[in-house]
């Protein structure tokens, strides 16, 4: 569970981001600019997919971690990143499912 609690830490970094990302893309879009957000194609492409997938890593996460916050052995696991992982999730729900104008 500390690797995966780890894993779900990484990609909720690489949401936040493919947020800044999408930001700026859409910022340079308004004012007539094209180009990348990223010099590196494959840096900004690996970025962009763990961001997308952290909202499905990140709610299998916490769903095992409100489970195991029942049974009391979540100990192992330190309790900021636990934190940072529920209010990502929260982030990633209304980023993906509330406001998707970008």
């Amino acid at each position: 569970m500390r690797f995966f609690s780890k894993f779900v830490f990484i990609s909720n970094l690489c949401f936040i981001v493919m947020v800044v990302m999408q930001l700026l893309q859409h910022h340079d879009k308004v004012k007539g600019k094209i180009g990348v957000a990223a010099p590196l194609q494959f840096v900004e492409g690996t970025v962009v997919v763990l961001g997308m997938v952290s909202l499905l890593v990140n709610a299998v996460f916490c769903i095992i971690a409100v489970g195991l916050l029942a049974t009391k052995k979540i100990k192992k696991i330190p309790r900021w990143i636990v934190i940072f992982n529920f209010i990502s999730l929260l982030a990633e729900i209304y980023w993906f499912l509330i406001d998707n104008n970008i």
